[in-house]
């Protein structure tokens, strides 16, 4: 079980490794020369895009915080760091808001025998602690990423490969 901590992270970023349709999807959180990768999913990226969106959002209405507009932040789109090992793949992913910073935690996936229970203690993690316009920056670059992908079908909204896909508008 690894615990990492990075408030704040030197980087905070996800990128992908393959061609659209094939790609792998990390989290790398980097600080003081230490380097965090997490395996996870295409929809996970999305979901934890939106859900910093919406807190953001509940942060800049609710307590008056500012929040920069996209236009106004710099995105990381260097890539993915090497050398390049995932330490551990998402299992559970929240996003907290304590004041003053936007905190993301990952935990891994379990690694036991099915039935058997799994406190969070077991569990590989990492915890970032964002500003606001490092979250609006992280934001920014994940839609891009995930927008990055295979073309939209026009016909059914599907994702369509170079050697196409079966449309089920064409029956």
């Amino acid at each position: 079980m690894q615990r990492f901590v990075f408030d704040p992270p030197e980087r905070f970023v996800v990128g992908t490794v393959g061609q659209p349709g094939e790609r792998a999807f990390y989290l790398q959180a980097a600080q003081s020369g230490q380097l965090v990768t997490i395996g996870l999913e295409k929809a996970e990226v999305t979901a934890l895009a939106e859900g910093l969106s919406a807190l953001l959002g509940q942060v800049g209405q609710q307590q008056g915080v500012p929040v920069p507009a996209a236009a106004d932040i710099e995105v990381d789109l260097a890539p993915l760091q090497a050398p390049f090992e995932e330490d551990f793949h998402l299992g559970q992913l929240t996003v907290s808001w304590d004041g003053r910073r936007v905190f993301v935690e990952a935990a891994g996936l379990a690694q036991n025998q099915p039935g058997t229970p799994v406190s969070e203690e077991d569990l590989d993690s990492l915890r970032v602690g964002l500003s606001i316009p490092q979250t609006r920056a992280f934001i920014e670059r994940a839609r891009s990423i995930v927008a990055a992908g295979r073309p939209s079908c026009v016909l059914c909204g599907r994702p369509d490969g170079p050697d196409g896909h079966f449309c089920p508008r064409l029956n």
